[in-house]
């Protein structure tokens, strides 16, 4: 039942979000750039030089400029892909490499078979933030095991 639900609102929050970019009401998916900035930032603590050069690579402003501007291409999403795929192959345990390769290669092929924006940015989004929940828990799980044995 819980997996229905949750099948049930994803699909439904990447239909709203694809609505919103064929719209194109970008605030929804400039809210989501910045989120992600924060959730990567947010796994190298104490590293100010890296939080600056994630922030400098993902500008959110300047994305947003871009966005509603009309300026934001296709170039740019990929480049901004392989960019954010970087950080979660760095972030994640090597146990994982498999799956961020599969999810990455996924989404290469809905480029190459000329997905919309509006599909590829979703299926991006939920991607990262998936690998992003599964290093934070890897890494709760860690931490879980080293104090249990001390």
């Amino acid at each position: 039942m819980e997996k229905q639900v949750r099948e049930t609102y994803y699909k439904a929050y990447r239909g709203a979000l694809e609505e919103q970019l064929v719209q194109k009401n970008y605030d929804w998916v400039c809210k989501l750039h910045r989120e992600l900035v924060i959730r990567i930032c947010a796994q190298i603590p104490k590293r100010a030089d890296l939080h600056d050069t994630i922030a400098e690579n993902m500008d959110p402003v300047l994305f947003k400029q871009q966005l509603e501007n009309d300026c934001y291409k296709g170039d740019d999403f990929h480049k901004m892909v392989n960019y954010v795929y970087e950080w979660i192959k760095k972030l994640c345990s090597p146990a994982r490499d498999t799956e961020v390769q599969a999810s990455l290669d996924a989404l290469y092929a809905s480029m190459g078979n000329g997905d919309t924006f509006g599909k590829l940015v979703p299926a991006f989004i939920f991607g990262v933030h998936e690998h992003l929940d599964q290093i934070e828990q890897d890494k709760k799980e860690f931490l879980n095991k080293v104090y249990k044995h001390k």
